[in-house]
This record gives structure tokens, C-alpha cells and sequence, in this order.
């Protein structure tokens, strides 16, 4: 297998071709959505990545609503996807999730577990896997990752027909891996945002586990880290959320946090990324400008979606401090695995700093 940095994209090849899309594609191609832009659903409902336009590697919806403490599971009724992987991640205001492996909680043999997400914050849904969830703030934002590409249908089915009490036809549940499991009352006794289940939350690191027989808990900044050095002048810090091993070798999901060249320069000194597999990245914060071959480069701000399939060279860049995004791969050995096998363990939020006593401070807040 070549390493995934190659060569370098030339300054010259701007093709005049632009990256930017008013909205999801419904066909494989490279491309940017600008903020809360993509196909669109009442309710809040966007997806910047659909199965057609990802070729069915993964598809990414994000949901802006209101919700309020204390009104119970409100996020659909409690059901169980034996084909489709669900991850929740929490972009602002918060989200209570709720999660059982479905064998065990029939046979009484594991906890319901529930923990409250903030922003930063994870929770993965295997298959076989009882779930529901609730917006806890009048200003949520829920991204959720779905794999395979093309659960989405069923999003735009029941709306079509006006949702589950409207003209849905519950019988066809199963013809979208939906399987309702109405005898799962979820739990309401939470502290310190969390109840049921071992581990850690915010008291302590967030290892994951060697196999997705339950749901996964990641809370910011206490899953694990790798710091990457590889490429002078720059840092990255890779954060999984899952990897190809907690998804069957599926798809992968995290977040990059990387440093602007020490000399200032662009994405024309970036290498090369060619990838076997589906990736998109949805920006967190910062600024990273992004060039895909065939397309001009592309600067991205937060909440910005770039999406390229399996093997479009494409380059990345920071062009500000602690630009930080979301990446989802549609393999286990995508962008992040390259990363992560030239990288070192990291437990610092921060990338080093020589400019700076920033370094020292990072080292001191180590989690």
C-alpha cells in the first residue's frame, strides 16, 4: 500500500472549476456546502452528505431545533437498526441519548445506559443496538452519521407522509432497518450527566472498546489522541470518536485539531491525501483551505461541509490557529488510520507550541 502523502498539489493547477454546491449532490463528485446548506427537511433537518452522493459510504444529517430539559425521550419512538451504524455528535446545547444492546436488555443481562451530550461530546449506536434521544436546549444542533449511505429514505418517507401518527405505513418499518421496540421505558435518573453502564464520562479518559457489542461514550477532549508530526512545519492531533475497529471496518469518525505552517504557507506546501475510501470534513473552528483535483481551493469556516470520494487526490491546509474539523472516512482505514500509524499518544488538547508558552500551558492541562 503507497503512503498516503505522495506528492504535492502545484500552486499553478487552479482549474477555474468550483467546489462550492448550492446543495447535496445526487451523484458521486467532489464537492463544499456552506454552512446549513444541503438537502433540507422540515423540522430543521439537513444533510450535507446523502448515500447517492457519498455512494452509499455514509450519509451525515444535521439537526437545528429546540427541545427542554425534562421533556423525555422526544428524538422518535425507541428502536433498534440491525443493518445501519448511528453515531450522535453534539455540535451546540445538549442532547440526552439514551442506548442498550438489544440481546442483552432482552435477556436482562446489561444497564440501560444514558448520558447527557454537550458540545464535543459522542455517542455511538451500533447495530443491535435500543435507542432514542432528546433535545435538552431551545438552541440544539445534532449531527448524526449513518452507515450505510441511504437511511436517509426513511427521514424523507415519514415526512412525506407526516411522520409515524400521520399517513406513514408502520408496516414498512422494517424495509428501512427500523425495528420499534416499545416495551423500552428510558431512565431518568442522571447525574453528573450520566447513568447506567461502566466507564468514564467527564471524570476520567474515554478508552474505546475493542468491539461494538454496546454503545460508545466519548466526551471532548477525554477520548484518545495521537499527535502527528510527520509533515515539518505542522501539527495534527487526531481524535477518534470510532475507528475501523469499533465498526466492523466500516467507517471511521473524529476530529483533526491541526497547526498553519510555521512559515505561513497555504495548501500548496500540503501533501497529498489519496484515499481508498469516502471523506468528508465539517468544520468545528478555524479556517482550512481545502484542494481537491480538478477543483480551485476552497476556505472553510465553521460549520462548513467538504465531501470527496474514494480516490480524489485532495490537500488540506490550516490557515488559522487550532483549526479544528469533524472528518467521517467510509472505510476503517481512511485519513485518520494514516495519521494515527505515524503519530505518537497524545493526552494534551494542545499541539506543541515553540513560539510560545502555550506549550508549557497545554502540558499543564493535560486530560
Amino acid at each position: 500500500m503507497l503512503p498516503i502523502w505522495t506528492l504535492l498539489l502545484a500552486a499553478s493547477a487552479a482549474s477555474g472549476a468550483t467546489l462550492w454546491a448550492p446543495t447535496t449532490p445526487q451523484s458521486v463528485q467532489p464537492y463544499s456546502l456552506k454552512k446549513g446548506h444541503g438537502l433540507k427537511l422540515a423540522g430543521g433537518n439537513t444533510f450535507p452528505v446523502t448515500g447517492n452522493s457519498s455512494g452509499k459510504a455514509f450519509c451525515i444529517l444535521n439537526t437545528n431545533a429546540g427541545g427542554f430539559p425534562g421533556a423525555g425521550a422526544g428524538g422518535g419512538f425507541p428502536h433498534v437498526h440491525r443493518k445501519t451504524y448511528e453515531n450522535f455528535y453534539a455540535v451546540k446545547g445538549r442532547v440526552q441519548l439514551w442506548g442498550q444492546n438489544y440481546d442483552t436488555y432482552k435477556a436482562n443481562t446489561s444497564i440501560q445506559q444514558t448520558r447527557i451530550l454537550g458540545p464535543g461530546d459522542l455517542g455511538a449506536i451500533p447495530y443491535n443496538t435500543i435507542h432514542t434521544f432528546s433535545l435538552l436546549e431551545p438552541d440544539t444542533q445534532l449531527t448524526g452519521v449513518l452507515v450505510p449511505g441511504g437511511f436517509e429514505e426513511f427521514f424523507f418517507q415519514m415526512s412525506f407522509a407526516g411522520g409515524p401518527t400521520g399517513g406513514f405505513d408502520n408496516t414498512a418499518l422494517a424495509k428501512f432497518d427500523v425495528y420499534p421496540q416499545p416495551d423500552f421505558s428510558p431512565r431518568h435518573d442522571v447525574v453528573n450527566g450520566r447513568a447506567g453502564g461502566p466507564g468514564n464520562w467527564y471524570d476520567g479518559p474515554n478508552p474505546l472498546p475493542n468491539n461494538m457489542s454496546a454503545p460508545i461514550w466519548v466526551a471532548k477532549n477525554y477520548g484518545p489522541r495521537w499527535l502527528n508530526r510527520q509533515q515539518a512545519g505542522r501539527y495534527q492531533i487526531v481524535a477518534p470518536f470510532v475507528t475501523g475497529q469499533q465498526t466492523n471496518g466500516t467507517f471511521s469518525q473524529g476530529t483533526i485539531t491541526l497547526s498553519p505552517y510555521a512559515g505561513g504557507e497555504g495548501v500548496a506546501k500540503a501533501p497529498v491525501v489519496r484515499n481508498g475510501v469516502a471523506t468528508a470534513f465539517m468544520m468545528e473552528e478555524g479556517q482550512l483551505e481545502v484542494k481537491v483535483e480538478g477543483f480551485d481551493a476552497v476556505s472553510l469556516i465553521d460549520g462548513d461541509v467538504v465531501f470527496v470520494p474514494a480516490g480524489t487526490p485532495f490537500a488540506y491546509a490550516a490557515t488559522a490557529e487550532f483549526t479544528k474539523f469533524m472528518y467521517v472516512t467510509g472505510g476503517g482505514k481512511g485519513l485518520d488510520a494514516e495519521l494515527i500509524a505515524g503519530g505518537e499518544r497524545w493526552t494534551s488538547a494542545f499541539y506543541p507550541d515553540a513560539k510560545s508558552s502555550s506549550v508549557a500551558l497545554g502540558r499543564m492541562f493535560r486530560i
